[in-house]
């Protein structure tokens, strides 16, 4: 082998490491935003996309070029996460009576092999024409995990003090004044018992999880009571939050008391779960796609509108951001590009999308300066990865010509054709809330036939945010 054959050879094994050849995609959302649906979506796109499917994709630059030569799936890297249940979503999503796939209950992954020529440049003149091959792994997890980050920077009395802070919020669950009475009755000197502790615990979990499942709301510390998984049960999970005038003198507490147990399984929740989650894998993303369902909190109300807005703030502020030296992409990795996508916007009118888009970037507006501010690229977009409505024209006697959707209704599969309404551009004001005008329906997913495929609407724009840049 001659000289220059060697040195080739080893630049092309450092062009393999450091030029952008494997990316970690994280897919996240708050409850109820569509994420198994919409990472299914994605992966069907990519495993059918091709030079003869370009068209399918428009804006993908990678496509539109032509130079998407095949996707597969290969073995995931890690042993130790489930896998992305790929083939019985898609199997829900185009069998004879199509369902939404359930919703995520832990984290999975699922590796793809993106195949394609890439540009002349630097990249190209090494590889002469051959392909290259992009790495995806796709990461999904429950946003409750995200939300729990937070409490890294929280001890105990802090986090206590915060979660009575939503007072107002909370006593609009049933499960509410059991809850607060059975905290009420404690005296956090006394000795604490694992039977006594567990069953307050079990009514605070009660309380958050029809707090997010029934009342529509989002901010639910601990995440994993919502999601016990492996940890149902365990006196890990038995913690819940003292009333703020019982924390005083706290430090004159023995070491057996209910207030001393309670501050130590806090922070052993924090030190055994939320950090190896965010040092294992939250830390080591690449791209972070956060997905948004703006329309069921715009109809639950202002209480929940604004929950969720606090929610996603609190999240852009859990990020590790940054642009990637080469140094840095050997060694830290950090997320260099976060996407905040509005889901579902098939079933709201045209004329609408380009409001929901911007009551997105009204609601991010204060973290997502703190993120552009620290060299990380943000984008917001307006996105529906399987497109389960038409648009339509009805005549109206009143406004003439009004643009529609039209679908199946998800509850009883009977064809609606609907105005949801305006969505409103900036935070909702106080007329917004008192008219109540936004009306969204849940639809089912198409029917698909034979050889159809899903449709979309914005997925390749999506695509071309998160992964044009790697496939140049």
């Amino acid at each position: 082998m001659s000289h220059w054959q060697q040195l080739k050879n080893k630049a092309l094994e450092l062009t393999y490491r450091t030029a952008d050849q494997h990316v970690r995609l994280a897919v996240t959302g708050l409850a109820g935003a569509g994420k198994t649906a919409f990472i299914t979506a994605i992966i069907n796109k990519l495993i059918n996309a091709s030079p003869e499917h370009a068209s399918q994709l428009p804006l993908f630059t990678v496509c539109l070029e032509h130079r998407l030569l095949e996707t597969k799936r290969v073995l995931q890297p890690d042993l130790q996460l489930a896998s992305f249940a790929y083939d019985a979503a898609l199997a829900q999503l185009t069998g004879e009576q199509a369902q939404w796939p359930a919703s995520t209950t832990n984290i999975s992954e699922l590796r793809l092999a993106i195949k394609y020529r890439p540009k002349q440049g630097f990249r190209g003149r090494l590889l002469n024409g051959a392909s290259a091959t992009l790495l995806l792994d796709i990461v999904d997890y429950p946003g409750e995990w995200l939300l729990d980050l937070p409490m890294l920077e929280q001890d105990y009395q802090q986090w206590c003090r915060t979660i009575w802070a939503t007072a107002t919020n909370l006593n609009r669950s049933p499960f509410y004044d059991e809850f607060k009475a059975s905290v009420m009755a404690l005296q956090p000197a006394a000795d604490a018992s694992d039977e006594l502790l567990a069953a307050i615990a079990n009514h605070y979990q009660r309380l958050l999880q029809d707090m997010v499942q029934q009342q529509g709301f989002y901010l639910a510390q601990p995440g994993r009571m919502l999601l016990p998984g492996d940890l149902a049960g365990a006196p890990i999970l038995s913690f819940f939050p003292l009333l703020p005038e019982q924390l005083t003198a706290a430090d004159a507490f023995g070491r057996n008391s209910i207030y001393q147990i309670l501050e130590h399984r806090y922070q052993e929740y924090v030190a055994k779960v939320v950090q190896p989650f965010y040092h294992d894998y939250f830390a080591g993303f690449d791209r972070q796609l956060v997905l948004v369902d703006c329309f069921t909190a715009l109809n639950r109300g202002k209480a929940q509108f604004d929950d969720m807005t606090k929610a996603l703030n609190a999240i852009t502020q859990s990020f590790r951001f940054g642009r990637r030296s080469l140094l840095r992409r050997l060694f830290a990795p950090k997320i260099d590009r976060l996407l905040f996508a509005a889901s579902k916007v098939d079933q709201i009118t045209r004329d609408q999308q380009g409001n929901v888009l911007a009551l997105l970037n009204a609601i991010l507006a204060p973290g997502r300066n703190f993120a552009d501010s620290a060299g990380c690229a943000v984008e917001t977009m307006a996105v529906s990865a399987i497109r389960a409505t038409k648009p339509g024209m009805v005549r109206d006697s009143e406004y003439g010509e009004q643009e529609v959707v039209v679908g199946n209704r998800l509850s009883d599969r009977q064809p609606v054709t609907l105005y949801p309404g305006q969505v409103p551009r900036q935070l909702p004001d106080a007329a917004f809330w008192q008219q109540q005008g936004f009306r969204f329906c849940d639809f089912a997913p198409p029917q698909l036939q034979p050889g159809q495929t899903f449709e979309h609407i914005r997925l390749d724009y999506l695509l071309n945010f998160l992964l044009g840049d790697k496939l140049q």
